[in-house]
């Protein structure tokens, strides 16, 4: 509970500092989760440093997993992937071996494997075999 508030308390001017300074008009949160959308990757970019900038000034950081991701890849977002569906231990690594199989015939590039690889770690821990 005590995480609860203090997400509501510290996250409350970044919440509106993302959809006032930044003008972004689809943004979600849930405690310290959070993702933005927009069409442009570049502002998004921006988006990313001033946020940076933002919680500095508030003596708090964000963590190595924050990134920028196409629409079209894997993420996981509160333990659900883009689906909507939650994202199961033994289905995450059916799908790395799969993107890892994809990549090694170079059907898809190293940021797209490494994407996939961030995304599901994030929810779980999966073995250091990657």
């Amino acid at each position: 509970m005590t995480s609860q508030i203090l997400a509501v308390f510290y996250l409350n001017d970044l919440d509106h500092f993302i959809k006032e300074n930044l003008k972004i008009k689809y943004y979600i949160r849930f405690q310290d989760d959070w993702c933005l959308y927009h069409e442009s990757k570049d502002y998004l970019k921006y988006c990313l440093e001033e946020i940076k900038k933002f919680l500095t000034k508030e003596k708090l950081t964000l963590n190595r997993k924050s990134r920028i991701y196409k629409g079209r890849d894997n993420f996981v977002f509160l333990g659900r992937d883009v689906k909507g569906k939650y994202a199961k231990y033994r289905v995450k690594n059916r799908r790395i071996n799969k993107k890892y199989k994809l990549y090694l015939k170079k059907e898809v590039g190293l940021s797209n494997l490494l994407g996939t690889i961030v995304a599901y770690r994030n929810v779980e821990r999966l073995p250091n075999k990657y």
